[in-house]
C-alpha cells in the first residue's frame, strides 16, 4: 500500500480535522458530510483550522454523496468512522461498498462501536481509535482542536494487523499514536473516564 486512500464518514469536529490533516499530508481523502452547511462553508473556504499550531486553511474536496472510490479508481484502505455513535451503523452500511477488500473501517467514536460495525464489515476488517484530544466546530468548515493528544489504536481481539500498524504512522500527522494489545480495555477506561466528568459535571 504505497498510496492509502481514506474515505472520512463526517466532517464534524473530529472528522473535520483528521480529514484536514491527512489532505495537508498529501494523501488521497475523500471527505464526507451529509449536512449541506458544511459542505458548502468547505468548497468556499476549506477546512479552517484553529487551536495547535498557526492557524490555516486546508484546500480540499467535499462529497455528498459516498464515493465508491478514490481519484485513482481504486477503493479506499481505510474508511474512517466520525460521526456520532447512533448513525455509526448507518454510516458503516453506506461506506462498506467503497472499502477495499483488504481495507480497514476504523471506529473514532469514544463509545462501543467496534463490535456493532464489525456485524456489518467482518470482524477482521474493523480497527478502533481511542481519541484523547479534543475538538469543535464552532461554525460549519471552522475547527478549533480544543486539547491536545493522539489516539490510541487496536483490534478488539487484541490481534496483531499489518494494516493497523500502517495507520498508526500515517496518523502521526494528527498527533501521538499508541498501540494495544488490550484495545477493549483501553476503550473501557476512556468511558469510564468519560462517564466520571460527565457525573462530576452534574454534581456541581
Amino acid at each position: 500500500m504505497e498510496s492509502p486512500r481514506f474515505l472520512v464518514m463526517g466532517c464534524g469536529g473530529i472528522g473535520g480535522i483528521v480529514a484536514a490533516s491527512l489532505l495537508e499530508m498529501g494523501f488521497d481523502v475523500a471527505p464526507f458530510t451529509t449536512n449541506e452547511g458544511i459542505a458548502q462553508a468547505i468548497e468556499a473556504r476549506g477546512f479552517s483550522l484553529r487551536g495547535e499550531g498557526a492557524g490555516r486553511t486546508v484546500k480540499g474536496p467535499v462529497h455528498r454523496e459516498v464515493p465508491a472510490a478514490a481519484k485513482d479508481g481504486q477503493k479506499f484502505d481505510y474508511v474512517l468512522l466520525a460521526t456520532q455513535p447512533p448513525q455509526v451503523e448507518d454510516a458503516a452500511r453506506a461506506a462498506l461498498g467503497s472499502l477495499a477488500e483488504n481495507g480497514r473501517m476504523v471506529c473514532l467514536q469514544n463509545g462501543l462501536c467496534e463490535e456493532r460495525v464489525a456485524r456489518i464489515a467482518g470482524d477482521g476488517r474493523v480497527l478502533g481509535a481511542v481519541v484523547a484530544w479534543g475538538a469543535a466546530m464552532p461554525e460549519p468548515g471552522v475547527y478549533d482542536r480544543t486539547a491536545a493528544g493522539g489516539f490510541t489504536l487496536g483490534r478488539m481481539d487484541g490481534a496483531p494487523d499489518p494494516r493497523l500498524e500502517r495507520l498508526a504512522v500515517l496518523l502521526e500527522c494528527v498527533g501521538p499514536v499508541t498501540r494495544s494489545d488490550n484495545f477493549a480495555g483501553a476503550r473501557w477506561s476512556k468511558l469510564a473516564i468519560n462517564a466520571a466528568i460527565s457525573t462530576d459535571r452534574k454534581s456541581t
